[in-house]
Order: C-alpha cells, then sequence, then structure tokens
C-alpha cells in the first residue's frame, strides 16, 4: 500500500512539471546580510455544518549566513491555474495527491487566501510561481458574525516595525481586511488570543511562546464557521432548531413512512464499510406522482369499492361504524393523494448508476449560504473515484441535485427516498510543503531563489522553509460545528370500520451513506469551495 502511494504522488508529481511551463528571461544574483529574521503565515480554519471544525497553516523562514540568493525574473504556468472562483483542478489537487483512503479535510479557501497574501510580498520567479496557480482568481470578502468569521492579520514585533514595508502592510489592510498588530513577541498570548476569538474557540494555544519569541512577524488567516441546518437533519424531541415531523399515511393506499424523533443522545446504527454501530440519523421523502384515480378511473373504482363493502357488511352486520360510509367522500379522499409530497427535511439529491449524492444547506447568514455536498462511488472504492474525477464532473452532478419537489420526480409513481446519513468528527493535516512543492511552487521554499522583497525593507533576504494545513470538521444533526442528542420510537394509531386499500407503485431511491465518500462545502451563491474531504470512518470521538 505505501509503494503505491508513493508511485501515485510521483505520477502526480511528474505530471504537474510536465504542465509546468519556464521561460527564462534575466538573473540577478544577490548576496543576504546576516540576519536572524523568520516568516510565519499560519492559517487557522474552523469549519461548522452539523460538524465542520478548520485547522492551521504555517509558513516560516530561517535565515542562514553566506548563503546566495538568485532572483530569476521567470514565464511561469501551471495547468491548475484558476480561472475564477468555481470549483476548479486546483480545489482538488491536495484531495488527488494525499488519496491515501483514510478521512482527510482541508480548506481550498484559506489555502488561496494564504498565497494571495503571500504572493503580495512576493516578486521576480516567486511572485510568478504564486500568480501561475492563483491566476484570475479574486478572494472575496465575507462579512464576518456570530456564526462565520474570516480574519487576517499581520503580528509584527515591535523592534522589527521599520523592516516592513508600509505599502505591504497597506495592501494588506485594504485588499485583505487584515489588522496590524505590534506586540513585544516575549509570549505567544496575544497571537493565540487573536487566533482563538476569530475561530470560536475551536482553535487554542496554536503556537508555544519560544516559537514566537524567535519570530520578528507572523501572517495569520483564520476561518471560522459556526452555522446550523435550516431544519435538522432528523427531528428531535429536544431541539433548538426546526424540525420536520415525518409521518406519511396515503389515505386508503398502502402506503406509510415513519420516522420517529430522535430522544437522549440514542442514534440509529448502520454498518458502514464493513464496521458496526457507526451512528447515523435518518432521512426520508415520498414525492406522490400517481394518479390513482385517473389511472384505474373513477367509475370502476367506485365499483369495486362498492363491491368491497357490500361484501364487508355482509359479513359484519354489527358494524356500526361503516354503516355511514360516504362513497364520495372515499373518491375524494383517495384522489387527494396525488401530488402530495412529504420530507423529513430539507435537503437535494442526485442518484444515478455510478454515485449517489446527498446535499443540505445551512442557514443563510449575512447573504452567505453553504451547502454541504456529499458524492458516494457505487461500483468502485472512493480512492479510484477521487483519482479519476474532475471538476466537470463534479460540477455535472451539483447542478443536477433535485429539490424534493414534485415535477423533479418520475410520473406514474410514488417515489420513495430513504437513508441513513454517518456523523462524524475527525481532524487532518495536509503535507502542506511538499504539495506546493509539487504544484509547483517552488522558489519560496529555496534559500537561493526566493525573493520576499515585496513586504521587507532592502537587505532583509528570507525563505519559506516549512508549511503545514491542518483542519477539523464535526457533522451534526443541528450543523456543521455542533453536538447533537437524537433516537427513534413511537406507536400507530387504529380506527374502526370498512376500510379498502390500494396498492401503488413505488420506486424507491436508497441514499444511506454506508460506504467511504467525498465532500465539499461550497458557497452556493458562488459556489467557492471551503472545505473539500473524504470519510472512511465515520468517527464521533477524538
Amino acid at each position: 500500500m505505501e509503494n503505491n502511494e508513493k508511485k501515485e504522488e510521483t505520477l502526480i508529481m511528474e505530471k504537474a512539471e510536465e504542465n509546468t511551463t519556464v521561460v527564462e528571461e534575466e538573473s540577478n544574483e544577490k548576496k543576504p546580510k546576516k540576519s536572524d529574521n523568520k516568516i510565519i503565515l499560519s492559517i487557522a480554519m474552523v469549519v461548522v455544518l452539523l460538524g465542520l471544525i478548520g485547522g492551521s497553516l504555517f509558513l516560516w523562514q530561517n535565515q542562514t549566513k553566506n548563503n546566495t540568493i538568485t532572483n530569476n525574473a521567470k514565464e511561469v504556468k501551471s495547468e491548475y491555474r484558476m480561472s475564477g472562483n468555481t470549483l476548479e483542478k486546483f480545489d482538488l489537487y491536495f484531495l488527488q495527491l494525499e488519496n491515501s483512503s483514510k478521512n482527510l479535510i482541508y480548506s481550498p479557501l484559506s489555502i488561496k487566501y494564504a498565497l494571495e497574501m503571500l504572493g503580495e510580498g512576493s516578486k521576480g520567479t516567486t511572485k510568478k510561481q504564486i500568480d501561475a496557480v492563483i491566476g484570475d482568481y479574486q478572494a472575496k470578502k465575507y462579512t464576518n458574525n456570530e456564526h462565520m468569521s474570516f480574519a487576517n492579520a499581520m503580528f509584527i514585533r515591535n523592534s522589527y516595525k521599520e523592516n516592513i514595508k508600509d505599502s505591504y502592510t497597506n495592501i494588506l489592510s485594504d485588499k485583505y481586511n487584515a489588522e496590524i498588530i505590534y506586540d513585544p513577541f516575549e509570549n505567544a498570548n496575544t497571537i493565540n488570543s487573536w487566533i482563538g476569538n476569530k475561530t470560536f474557540n475551536l482553535i487554542n494555544n496554536l503556537l508555544d511562546d519560544d516559537t514566537v519569541r524567535e519570530e520578528n512577524f507572523i501572517l495569520v488567516n483564520a476561518l471560522g464557521i459556526d452555522m446550523e441546518w435550516n431544519n435538522l437533519i432528523q427531528c428531535a424531541t429536544s431541539r433548538k432548531i426546526n424540525c420536520i415531523n415525518y409521518h406519511v399515511n396515503y389515505n386508503h393506499e398502502n402506503y406509510s413512512e415513519n420516522i420517529f424523533p430522535i430522544e437522549g443522545e440514542r442514534y440509529s446504527s448502520i454498518t458502514f464499510n464493513g464496521k458496526e454501530n457507526i451512528k447515523a440519523v435518518e432521512i426520508g421523502a415520498s414525492i406522490n406522482n400517481y394518479d390513482i384515480v385517473k389511472t384505474l378511473g373513477e367509475e370502476n373504482i367506485r365499483k369495486e369499492v362498492t363491491a368491497a363493502y357490500e361484501e364487508h357488511m355482509k359479513q359484519n352486520p354489527d358494524d356500526d361504524c361503516s354503516k355511514d360510509f360516504d362513497l364520495d367522500r372515499y373518491i375524494q379522499e383517495l384522489d387527494s393523494n396525488y401530488k402530495r409530497v412529504d420530507t423529513s427535511t430539507d435537503f437535494y439529491l442526485y442518484d444515478d448508476e455510478e454515485v449517489k449524492v446527498f446535499a443540505k444547506d445551512l442557514k443563510e447568514y449575512d447573504g452567505t449560504t453553504l451547502q454541504y455536498v456529499s458524492i458516494m462511488p457505487k461500483n468502485m472504492d472512493l480512492a479510484s473515484y477521487v483519482k479519476d474525477t474532475n471538476p466537470e464532473k463534479l460540477n455535472k452532478i451539483m447542478n443536477s441535485l433535485k429539490e424534493i419537489k414534485l415535477e423533479n420526480f418520475k410520473e406514474g409513481v410514488v417515489t420513495k427516498v430513504t437513508g441513513y446519513i454517518p456523523l462524524f468528527k475527525f481532524d487532518y493535516k495536509l503535507d502542506f510543503i511538499n504539495d506546493l512543492k509539487k504544484i509547483g511552487i517552488t522558489d519560496v521554499f529555496d534559500i537561493t531563489k526566493a525573493n520576499l522583497s515585496g513586504m521587507l525593507a532592502e537587505g532583509q533576504k528570507q525563505f519559506i522553509n516549512d508549511a503545514s494545513h491542518k483542519a477539523t470538521i464535526e457533522f451534526s444533526n443541528e450543523g456543521i460545528k455542533a453536538a447533537a442528542v437524537t433516537q427513534e420510537g413511537g406507536a400507530g394509531a387504529t380506527s374502526c370500520g370498512f376500510e379498502y386499500k390500494y396498492d401503488v407503485p413505488v420506486e424507491t431511491i436508497d441514499l444511506t451513506f454506508d460506504n467511504p465518500y467525498l465532500f465539499l462545502i461550497r458557497d452556493k451563491n458562488t459556489s467557492e469551495v471551503w472545505f473539500v474531504g473524504t470519510v472512511y470512518e465515520p468517527v464521533l470521538n477524538q
């Protein structure tokens, strides 16, 4: 397995290198002055969507003595160049590169912000390599509120203030709404407190005191969301947000569906990828496109029901409940089933021979609506599906998502949607610096080539020697980042009297996610991808 992963990684790296064109224009060599300067670019990322939490990204550099720095102005092209803000090849790059059959989560949005901020402080080929990937992408400014935090900051050591260009800090402030914060850097309290505050305290104590004492400035992008669904996935007896009670009984037809409210902390259990007792919430919908009165004919129904009623009364002459049977009312009630739509929650779906898809919107906050989309392949393992997928394929699927509406489902049948969606919580850390190098962003990590003169005063020579990106997600019944409470139970009602029920044609769509799948969390209005991940083992406890 390990050898196969290395081969796959090598193939992806070679492909990226083959598609990167570099044209030499000019070369200048300079020798750096002695310095103890370092850079840390930190991205704290938090996501909440029935449980989604973000992580962190560090970029820092150590200055060494008497190294030669070469600044080459080059034209650079990349196959991962972004043409805009929608789902593109770059968003899937880290998913496909680290396709190792395990739980994974990262934020393309945070990575883009980090690269843009780093690019603003770069020049020469260092900048061109970053810009070759960023392309036409333009970071959108989001409105912060109690459920969404998107913040940037540059922390600068008090004694190092004069070495940071005002032009750079002005760009950070004007273009990225970044805070410029001066600090003695005696400990990590100020920075960690800021990060905790901007990530709803989902990321705390990110940096230690020793690390901060060695730095002269630190760039931070903090992304955090703490959002709820519009309605619970499965209704609960104790709830803080809306839910839909799901009890479907068609008049005089052999069809009924119920999903009972969750109580306490007892969830349904499913078998996921061969592992038993995985906690899950239940979903369901019924869409009645079967016009029974028109299909069978009203006169035929009247004759059949009348004959059945007369036979019933002959066998049960003392049935007082049935003596007032009203055939006209029976026909009206039977006809009322047609065009009825019932659903246990608001969601979207897509189902074909290759995949099943479940999608659900989070509440809108200040004009931003995030949508969770999960895609489970049916006929191949997830690793193979991830390897073969592309933006065109995923965009086609997401553009085909169906809302639970009558017109979206087949005529002449009752469509029954059933399913269980597992709950999960996990974190993941990208092999970020190597991933960036494989995509063609290399010079910024090379002490002989890095050019960060766009942010530093003349004579300050530095390079980026490490990078990491960590994220945590929790998917719950209530939203992204929320502990959930649940269970099933209940009893049906009975009635006396004559009843004659018809069978109806039913087609079932099974949306149970019981094998590994991938997911995306995107801005529904712009299609900007905030998070990408895979679920191989739904786990609730760390």
